[in-house]
């Protein structure tokens, strides 16, 4: 009896989820130009927000922020799930590469934005008055908390916490709660991993519990089998299931809000987040993720012939994200035209892009400096605790 309940598992299990395969090179670049997309959908919102501009952006394309970040977590879980399907099979390389890839932001971030923020207040102190620009005092314990990821965990009660003006840092600590979850559950024993992940998770608060499942949604999307259907469904639901994400905003006004029934508290001024236009979002583009694989299967010409370029703005998706709103604060604070100026919109948009260009290379050659030295440095680290020991 148990051998055929166990037989009956593993056909389900080979029904529902597909073999790993390697990401058609389309779909792989169309994922690239969603990431690029979603982090400046951030910088336009943060740009088109006052006192930073006024009425110089066309206030619609300045109402995605919440729904972009929600777009990297379905879209963190898909990645997770394929590259440990494939490269990071063992917990050294995943735990090798989750570090790398935060930490190659995060060292440079939070440096650059106490010095931004320093010069910033040293120039025009009266700009970071306001609430929106400097929510609450610089503090070491808002970028000690930000190193370790746990500026939003809320056993900490610190009601809200940031490093500076860096307010777009929240998501990091879901980030890096959500890769430790499925670190623990992927590569350790199930009777600890399980304990383990309610404990990380108990710490970390409702408000990071409650969007969990938006990642798991990506990571699961990954290893399902899809089901063939005429290429024209599929063009149909590719097409719908974006513009829902597109007209998101709109839609939202629509849909019954669980967000004013839960207290669900996020970012530096513990917000109350709005989990039902999330959960709508996370699986608008779900559906999205889905048709666009089975889509672009069979190749994209244009989408390959613009490989290189979407490539390098892939690679700008994770520094624009992280550096831009404590340069955008500096910049507006030191522009000399008003809040409703085209020309200050350029200049800010200018000074912030070149930036993050001119640091995108520092962070690639820190990941690969991370990636070389830490396996050697825990071994180091490992030797020294272990005669410390004796």
């Amino acid at each position: 009896m148990g051998i055929t309940i166990q037989a009956g598992r593993v056909r389900f299990k080979e029904r529902l989820f597909a073999a790993p395969t390697p990401l058609p090179d389309a779909f792989s670049i169309h994922l690239d130009l969603i990431r690029f997309s979603a982090a400046l959908a951030v910088f336009v919102a943060h740009l088109s927000s006052f006192p930073i501009t006024r009425g110089s952006v066309w206030p619609a394309l300045g109402q995605y922020g919440d729904a972009a970040v929600t777009l990297f977590f379905v879209l963190s879980g898909y990645v997770i799930s394929y590259t440990t399907s494939f490269r990071e099979r063992e917990a050294k390389s995943y735990v090798i590469s989750r570090i790398s890839r935060l930490y190659s932001v995060v060292l440079i971030a939070l440096p650059l934005t106490f010095l931004l923020d320093s010069l910033g207040l040293a120039l025009n102190p009266s700009f970071y008055q306001n609430q929106k620009i400097l929510w609450k005092p610089e503090s070491l314990a808002g970028y000690l908390s930000s190193l370790f990821f746990v500026n939003e965990y809320q056993v900490f009660a610190f009601g809200g916490i940031s490093p500076g003006t860096n307010g777009p840092y929240w998501s990091l600590s879901f980030e890096a709660s959500y890769y430790l979850i499925a670190g623990i559950l992927l590569f350790c024993r199930k009777r600890f991993a399980i304990p383990a992940s309610l404990i990380v998770l108990a710490l970390a608060g409702r408000t990071i519990a409650a969007l969990l499942p938006l990642w798991a949604l990506g990571f699961t999307l990954q290893r399902l089998r899809i089901p063939p259907l005429r290429p024209g469904l599929w063009q149909l639901a590719f097409w719908a299931s974006a513009l829902l994400v597109v007209f998101s905003p709109r839609i939202d006004a629509f849909i019954p809000h669980l967000g004013e029934r839960l207290f669900l508290p996020w970012g530096r001024g513990a917000f109350n987040r709005d989990i039902t236009s999330d959960y709508f979002v996370a699986l608008s583009f779900a559906a999205h993720l889905v048709s666009a694989r089975a889509l672009l299967a069979g190749g994209c010409r244009p989408l390959v012939r613009l490989e290189t370029p979407i490539r390098w703005l892939g690679s700008l998706t994770f520094p624009l994200y992280l550096f831009h709103y404590p340069a955008l604060c500096l910049f507006a604070a030191i522009c000399p035209w008003s809040e409703s100026s085209l020309a200050r919109l350029a200049f800010l948009a200018a000074l912030s892009g070149a930036l993050v260009i001119a640091l995108a290379p520092a962070c690639d050659a820190l990941k690969n400096a991370i990636r070389m030295h830490l396996p050697s440095a825990s071994l180091r680290i490992r030797s020294y605790l272990a005669r410390a020991a004796r």
